[in-house]
């Protein structure tokens, strides 16, 4: 047999065992994820690295892929107005070519951690706070 006969064949056998062919699918980790986090996006593998490969979806736009160890890879930012709800992610490997698409969750949630105001904010209660400290203390030593 030739070897497209044989692909075939296997193709052809396994739909006929109930064995499903590998699909190629997006890798977006992590997943569900909340507006304003980081995700981290691979093609695992799927895309020719010489090619190279783009991603997009309505959560973070167009992004290129770029070579890595986990294939062509590269890190987004969920837009701090995604609502909740599924996404699609689709990757395009080299314009034109091949495209495989991952649902993905945007929960109703926000990222945790420190903005720029909420730091600024401890900054000057920090300073406040100091400030009161050495008054204090300056009085309690002018008593003594």
């Amino acid at each position: 047999m030739k070897p497209a006969h044989v692909a075939a064949a296997a193709l052809i056998g396994a739909a006929t065992l109930g064995i499903a062919a590998p699909v190629a699918t997006a890798q977006v980790e992590p997943d569900p994820m909340v507006a304003g986090q980081r995700v981290s996006i691979s093609d695992g593998r799927h895309c020719a690295t010489a090619s190279g490969a783009r991603v997009a979806s309505a959560i973070f736009g167009s992004v290129l892929l770029r070579p890595d160890a986990r294939g062509l890879a590269a890190d987004a930012t969920v837009a701090e107005q995604a609502r909740p709800g599924r996404y699609q992610v689709t990757i395009e490997c080299a314009p034109g070519g091949a495209r495989f698409t991952e649902t993905v969750t945007v929960q109703d949630s926000r990222v945790e951690g420190v903005n720029v105001t909420q730091a600024a904010g401890g900054l000057v209660l920090f300073v406040l706070a100091g400030s009161a400290a050495y008054l204090l203390r300056r009085r309690a030593g002018g008593r003594a």
